[in-house]
């Protein structure tokens, strides 16, 4: 794992990390992942690609000491992996399956996380999240981009949106900072997009 960690960094133009807490994190996931099936793959490069791809990029894009929601956390990638990479972070991750709340609550214990991150057994709909509105707001393959954007309104004044193609566009939001890259070994592109919500008061 650390090998194909490290080819994935430089594969992304990303700093190499610090392996010692992803790797332990890709180590618990191909564990649940016999009972679970968390990820559809427990070979090292597709556990780097699928668990810390979008993480190293994200590290790149967060603003400084900034409080962050993982809604739809799933098997906890990107969050945990972001907050090991980038410790001034504070997490929260909601999930509302139960056993993987509990993957990511086992995960967050085992690595040192739970000082800065928590996980909510809850879906985005319903009462309002605690904590909210976080600084930013994230979700991966739970929401079509859009529909994110849309649900997002209320969390956080930033959100991340992380699509195949094109980044949508919304009203009352403008793009901040986009990044476009490559899974090196599956040759999916991916493309980020922080988007930040504007005042429509002139």
């Amino acid at each position: 794992m650390r090998a194909a960690l490290q080819e994935l960094a430089a594969a992304l133009g990303a700093r190499d990390p610090e392996p010692e807490g992803l790797v332990a994190f890709a180590e618990l996931v191909a564990l649940w992942n016999r009972r679970l099936n968390l990820v559809g793959s427990d070979s090292p490069r597709d556990l780097a690609e699928v668990l810390f791809a979008d993480a190293l990029i994200l590290a790149q894009v967060l603003p400084e000491a900034a409080r962050f929601v993982d809604v739809g956390a799933g098997a906890g990638a990107p969050a945990i992996p972001l907050a090991l990479l980038r410790p001034d972070l504070r997490a929260t991750l909601v999930e509302p399956r139960r056993k993987r709340v509990a993957f990511q609550r086992n995960a967050l214990g085992t690595l040192g996380l739970t000082g800065r991150a928590s996980v909510l057994e809850r879906r985005l709909e319903g009462p309002p999240i605690p904590g909210a509105p976080f600084d930013v707001a994230m979700s991966r393959a739970t929401f079509e981009p859009a529909e994110w954007l849309e649900r997002a309104r209320g969390l956080a004044p930033r959100v991340i949106v992380l699509a195949v193609e094109e980044l949508p566009a919304a009203d009352g939001y403008a793009l901040a900072d986009e990044r476009s890259y490559r899974l090196p070994w599956r040759g999916r592109p991916r493309r980020l997009g922080l988007f930040e919500a504007v005042s429509n008061v002139e």
